[in-house]
């Protein structure tokens, strides 16, 4: 019986380090998902060809959860409201925040992205949006780096404790 227990709480710890690495891999991903979309923007914004609403659909459509849910549900909210872009895309975010693996200056550059969306010339807002892009490539590599330092040490400790508390246990 102690053998089986020893079991369980050595795959839970292994379990817990597994989610906590993988939040680094999804913090990476997410951002290039957002570097992704705002390049689409920023070219539909080139061509205003389509409204924003009809651009942000085709992102949502486009791009994975839970990046392409953010995108979904601004649109939803730019069809449903009267409010300015800039801050439906600051409310969206600030919702979804949970759902996202990204840090809060993560999140401070994209709500950037949308802050003054509609209200300013064209060559301002392809400006800006490029101004978030190279910041967001600044977090990316961050990101990356932080990956590659802290997700294989975060498994090893987590099953290092688990085998100690079982061994503390027995």
């Amino acid at each position: 019986m102690k053998w089986i227990g020893a079991v369980v709480i050595i795959s839970s710890s292994f379990f817990i380090g597994w989610r906590k690495s993988k939040m680094f891999s999804d913090r990476v991903s997410q951002i290039r998902r957002f570097e992704t979309a705002l390049i689409t923007l920023e070219s539909a914004i080139a061509f205003g060809a389509e409204s924003i609403e009809t651009t942000i659909r085709s992102i949502a459509a486009s791009t994975e959860q839970p990046v392409g849910n953010v995108f979904k549900c601004f649109a939803d909210q730019l069809s449903a409201s009267d409010q300015s872009a800039g801050q439906l895309w600051k409310k969206t975010l600030q919702q979804h925040a949970h759902q996202l693996a990204l840090k809060k200056e993560d999140i401070q550059i994209v709500e950037q992205a949308g802050h003054k969306l509609g209200l300013i010339t064209q060559e301002a807002e392809k400006r800006k949006i490029k101004h978030v892009l190279r910041q967001l490539e600044k977090q990316r590599e961050e990101a990356i780096a932080a990956e590659q330092r802290f997700s294989g040490m975060i498994r090893t400790v987590s099953v290092l404790a688990g085998m100690m508390t079982a061994i503390l246990l027995m």
